[in-house]
């Protein structure tokens, strides 16, 4: 069930932050930056308005998944005429509000957009077209889940010209730029091609909400920005493209921004810097959360042992734990996944039974490691509701919420399993560029990082036959190990 959000320890330093220009505030997992997101919304909206104009703020989020999550976190404030659904608080994700936008500019392709497989085989189509030499380029040898991931970096970099890409950094990749020069003529060439058959079958992807909304905004020489205010959670996953849209959204009297992010849950690969847009958020304007609020000690212990092994913490805040319930997530490996899936079931009928009102999700790599166990618990007489994109979830029943781990972000939940945690799973294997994809790696294991951060009470660790890599970085001392 959800409660009552309310500001507690150092989280209240953010009713004394500067009601304009940019800040950012970093918060550790379990910090609570969701509530503080609210709140920073709610006493903008309060104290910081304009006596003749009605003051307009908004929450920005990367997903569809955390702004219903939001929304639902205010509709429970109902107590609160100023901190629920009639509030004046826009709640929405950036593809929704740029679908919107670009709508009302004239744009009908939103209705066109591609994704998912769809998107994957136009990318086909699109290598397919090339000339012979291209082709037989040794990067194209890749998987077609590159192209993408590439081609999205792209779009979210702005890059007007094959020189700008060529001259861009794409670290990560390995331990050097791998992606040699020739290499990325050939991508572009790919690039140009993938565009060229969008627009023949007018078409678009999400990629180019943000590129479209900029030149819409470019065009229209009475744009008028729609916010006083605005406030984006989980900033640190958007890319350069939409955070340049955000900027062009608040009014300049006020140029309030808040960006609430933790680089240690950056599981897209779209980095950048603030400065790149023209944010500052240098010296006083940034603020860091250390306390985690949410996690058990042992939760905090064995998330923060695998966050160890990641290269990229320069930017990483140190976690301070509150908790002193020192008990350890349970590891268990089986033989079979019809086995992991029995031992799930069982499990979480005996913590239904107990208790029915405790909060329980159920979190897998892949969308269809999701609906094997959603039909497994089904079949255990369990009321389940997936989270997704594409649908509502009620967070305010006690239905038992299933959700792949990219989708779990910024939620929370009393009792959490991660399930499927075998090689060949995670790292997902379609996100490799080459064996030792030093960037896929580490955003692979930020993400079960972020995943392993949801759970409130306790953590549930699972795999079949062979363990992931990320099982063994977890030191052992903070894990209770069992085998089927």
């Amino acid at each position: 069930m959800l409660s009552q959000v309310v500001l507690a320890g150092e989280q209240k330093k953010v009713l004394f932050l500067p009601p304009k220009n940019p800040i950012q505030i970093k918060g550790v997992a379990g910090s609570g930056k969701t509530t503080v997101a609210l709140y920073r919304a709610k006493h903008l909206l309060e104290n910081h308005g304009d006596l003749f104009e009605p003051t307009r703020v908004a929450i920005f989020t990367f997903n569809k998944t955390l702004s219903g999550y939001i929304s639902a976190l205010t509709a429970v404030s109902e107590s609160d005429p100023n901190f629920g659904p009639s509030s004046g608080i826009a709640v929405t994700h950036f593809h929704r509000w740029a679908w919107h936008f670009l709508k009302d500019h004239g744009n009908q392709l939103v209705h066109r957009t591609v994704s998912g497989t769809s998107q994957l085989g136009l990318i086909v189509r699109a290598m397919n077209s090339l000339g012979p030499e291209t082709r037989r380029a040794p990067i194209m040898s890749k998987s077609t889940e590159f192209f993408r991931e590439e081609i999205a970096w792209i779009k979210g970099q702005l890059f007007a010209a094959m020189g700008d890409y060529i001259e861009a950094k794409r670290v990560g990749r390995g331990t050097t730029d791998r992606v040699t020069q020739k290499d990325k003529e050939a991508i572009w060439d790919l690039y140009r091609a993938y565009q060229e058959i969008l627009k023949k079958l007018r078409h678009i992807d999400f990629d180019d909400y943000a590129p479209l909304a900029l030149e819409a905004i470019d065009r229209d020489p009475n744009f008028t920005p729609p916010f006083t205010h605005i406030v984006v959670d989980e900033a640190q996953d958007l890319n350069k493209a939409q955070v340049s849209v955000i900027t062009r959204l608040v009014e300049p009297s006020t140029n309030s921004i808040s960006l609430i992010a933790d680089a240690a849950q950056r599981i897209y690969k779209s980095g950048f810097t603030w400065s790149e847009v023209g944010i500052n958020v240098r010296g006083g304007r940034t603020i860091e959360f250390k306390k985690n609020y949410r996690n058990t000690l042992g939760i905090a212990k064995a998330a923060s042992s695998l966050l160890s092994h990641d290269n990229d913490s320069s930017d990483f805040t140190e976690i301070e734990p509150l908790s002193i319930d020192d008990s350890q997530p349970l590891l268990k490996g089986f033989k079979s996944e019809s086995e992991e899936l029995f031992w799930l079931v069982s499990a979480v009928q005996g913590l239904v039974e107990a208790d029915p009102h405790k909060s329980i999700c159920i979190a897998h790599r892949t969308t269809q490691g999701v609906k094997r166990a959603a039909s497994g618990l089904a079949a255990g007489g369990l009321s389940t509701e997936i989270i997704s994109g594409t649908s509502e979830v009620d967070y305010a029943t006690d239905t038992v919420k299933l959700s792949t781990m990219s989708s779990i972000k910024g939620l929370e939940f009393d009792y959490v399993f991660i399930i499927g945690l075998s090689e060949g799973v995670i790292p997902l294997p379609a996100g490799f560029s080459e064996p030792d994809d030093e960037l896929h790696i580490s955003t692979e294991r930020r993400l079960l990082y972020t995943c392993m951060t949801r759970a409130k009470l306790a953590l549930y660790l699972s795999y079949h036959t062979i363990q992931c890599r990320y099982l063994r970085e977890i030191s052992p001392e903070f894990l209770k190990v069992e085998q089927a």
